[in-house]
């Protein structure tokens, strides 16, 4: 019976973690000029790009222009573009209306 608890308590550990990990996280970004955008990381296991793009959608209203992504193979990562580095999948969007 004690070790049925202690695997029951591993795999609810572990699913919590993992769980973690599945959702995107957004930051919000200054541009050179003053303006700002927002910082879209959908890198966890569970993700993908599509996700990235449905944050957008909601954050934006569904009107915005992509600003970077990791998708696109940037020559020289400077200024805001910079962020995407260290990141698997993530997107820098400005929303039409700011």
């Amino acid at each position: 019976m004690k070790q049925k608890v202690r695997t029951s308590a591993f795999i609810l550990g572990a699913g919590l973690i993992l769980g973690g990990c599945a959702s995107t996280e957004t930051t919000t970004v200054s541009f050179g000029d003053g303006a700002e955008g927002t910082l879209i990381d959908c890198s966890g296991w569970r993700l993908g790009v599509s996700d990235c793009i449905e944050v957008a959608n909601e954050r934006c209203e569904g009107d915005y222009e992509v600003i970077a992504s990791t998708a696109e193979q940037w020559q020289a990562r400077t200024g805001v573009t910079g962020l995407l580095a260290d990141l698997d999948r993530a997107m820098i969007v400005r929303c039409a209306d700011e």
